[in-house]
């Protein structure tokens, strides 16, 4: 819950937020290097089901990670559709004062 509404305290407190935010964006994106590293390894090193399974779930990661780096893979407008429509949807169902 925040206090502040403006000022000096609220852009104490909006920066605290940031940091945390990015602190945790950056703690998500680490595992996830990490996880692309072990499923590298065993890319490289597994059996054959191993490496199955691996490059299956290496497409995930990759996705994962682009996401976190923020680099655009040509299907948002198509994903805002849906909440877009969702909300107009919502509105109708309100009742009108």
């Amino acid at each position: 819950m925040k206090f502040w509404t403006c000022g000096p305290f609220k852009e104490a407190a909006d920066k605290l937020e940031m940091m945390v935010f990015k602190a945790e964006q950056m703690r998500i994106f680490m595992e996830t290097l990490e996880e692309s590293q072990k499923v590298e390894e065993l890319i490289v090193s597994g059996s054959l089901e191993d490496k199955l399974v691996a490059s299956m779930v290496k497409l995930d990661i990759d996705k994962k990670l682009e996401t976190l780096i923020g680099i655009p893979d040509g299907y948002e407008e198509e994903n805002d559709e849906i909440p877009r429509e969702a909300i107009l949807e919502s509105l109708k169902d309100l009742p009108e004062i």
